[in-house]
């Protein structure tokens, strides 16, 4: 069977802004023939932020812009002055939506406000002034700013409506939300009518409510009969259940055959969606006694005062829309009631740390890998063995500096002669003049560290 997704997607593209580069400068003032260096350093880059907000429902600001870019550090300037920080850039997402990387990592945005640095800006570099020390007393050379994070990124968000209209095949579900909204759902008089759910709207007291029309359930559905509960998965976010029972039936056993596929949906899938309010909702008076009308109720009555979770009972005729403002009201009510209970718990659930709070930085242990090649020098006529150098870590601390730049090769060489990447160059037997390739960029070795081909 076809699986109907009821899920607002987007996938975009995002990138964090890249950190300022740092300045080589040295201080030119009148009378001080030896300035000493004041380069400065460059701004961080902005990150970008996914927040929620409980003015959006829906991810259609992301259907047709799809790359997102943060604004980029400034570079450092002369007389210690620190490139300015770029801004951070925030999009905004409806409450409910979930994030997922390339990676599957998964978070959901749950209430209102809540934050998270999706993309890191790069950090900005640090200019020479940094770098003035005993043994480099005039740096001419500083820090690259790193670059920042690019994700792909993939949104979801299931449709949540407030009230879920449930019920048998031709209780009225799709007549009802007609009539209450500004839906226009396929109406005809036979089982499965609606193939796919119905959003609709109501306006209640000035208040948006949304309505979704649920496909039949029919007795078996959890054992995979019908189309009902195809879609319930996509539903359990409603905050209220709308029962709709055809009055004109069997109504009791109508009910129960309800009840007993979402006891069993919920035992499949680990929820229980019978602790949600409950509106029952006996459809069809126009053509039933009052007699018959007065008794259903009485039956419904005696049901809501032994289960807590049904909020009220009413009957209505969605043909002729009586009593129809009564429900209307009656949702109204119940909506209103679950939104002061969340209330309360808002000052807790707002003091709850940043998701970035949480994250813990991971530190890569990944070993240093070696794969040896071979690459044709065409100016010596020869093959010139190479090896191809992955680590992270390595790679990270290369990524800073301007290798081409002698003084600050020199720099890297102090610092990173003993890192674990030059030591297993050295253990694997790697010769002077021979290459090292990283990240496609080739190096010559020399002097037990790498330098630039284009030096040699």
């Amino acid at each position: 069977m076809k699986d109907f997704s009821f899920i607002d997607t987007a996938e975009i593209v995002v990138k964090a802004g890249d950190g300022g580069n740092g300045c080589v400068s040295f201080r030119k003032e009148k009378f001080v023939p030896k300035g000493g260096p004041d380069g400065g350093d460059g701004g961080n880059g902005g990150n970008i932020i996914i927040k929620a907000t409980k003015h959006l429902n829906t991810l259609i600001d992301y259907r047709y812009n799809k790359y997102f870019e943060a604004e980029n550090g400034e570079h450092g300037k002369g007389k210690n002055k620190h490139g300015k920080n770029g801004k951070d850039l925030i999009l905004l997402v409806p409450i409910g939506t979930t994030i997922i990387d390339e990676n599957n990592n998964q978070i959901e945005l749950e209430y209102d406000n809540q934050e998270v640095i999706i993309a890191k800006g790069g950090k900005g570099g640090r200019g020479n002034a940094k770098f003035s020390n005993s043994v480099y007393q005039t740096p001419k050379f500083a820090e690259k700013g790193q670059k920042g994070e690019i994700k792909k990124l993939k949104l979801e968000l299931k449709l949540i409506a407030d009230v879920g209209i449930i019920g048998l095949p031709n209780a009225g579900k799709s007549t009802l939300l007609s009539v209450i909204s500004n839906a226009k759902p396929k109406i005809a008089d036979y089982p499965f009518t609606t193939l796919v759910p119905n959003l609709g709207v109501a306006i209640v007291n000035k208040k948006s409510i949304v309505f979704v029309d649920l496909p039949g359930i029919i007795e078996g559905a959890s054992e995979g009969k019908g189309l009902g509960l195809v879609f319930l998965k996509h539903f359990e976010k409603s905050k209220i259940f709308l029962h709709l029972i055809d009055i004109s039936q069997d109504y009791k056993k109508n009910y129960k055959i309800i009840i007993q596929e979402l006891q069993e949906y919920s035992k499949l899938n680990n929820v229980n969606l019978l602790e949600k309010k409950q509106i029952i909702c006996l459809n069809k008076i126009d053509i039933a006694e009052k007699k018959e009308i007065d008794k259903a109720i009485r039956y419904f009555k005696k049901i809501q005062t032994n289960q807590q979770n049904i909020a009220s009972v009413l009957a209505i005729s969605a043909y002729t829309t009586q009593n129809v403002n009564s429900l209307l009201n009656e949702v109204y009510n119940t909506l209103k009631q679950i939104e002061e209970e969340n209330n309360k718990h808002e000052s807790v659930k707002q003091s709850y740390p940043k998701i970035e709070d949480h994250q813990t930085t991971v530190i890569n242990l990944e070993p240093t890998k070696i794969n040896i090649t071979t690459i044709y020098n065409k100016y010596l006529n020869q093959n010139i063995r190479t090896f191809e150098l992955k680590d992270p870590d390595f790679e990270e601390k290369l990524s800073r500096f301007d290798i081409n730049n002698p003084y600050a090769l020199k720099y890297l060489k102090n610092i990173l002669s003993t890192h674990r990447a030059i030591k297993s160059l050295i253990l694997r037997g790697i010769k002077e003049g021979e290459y090292v390739k990283i990240n496609n960029n080739l190096f010559v070795f020399s002097d037990n560290f790498i330098k630039p081909i284009e030096t040699e």
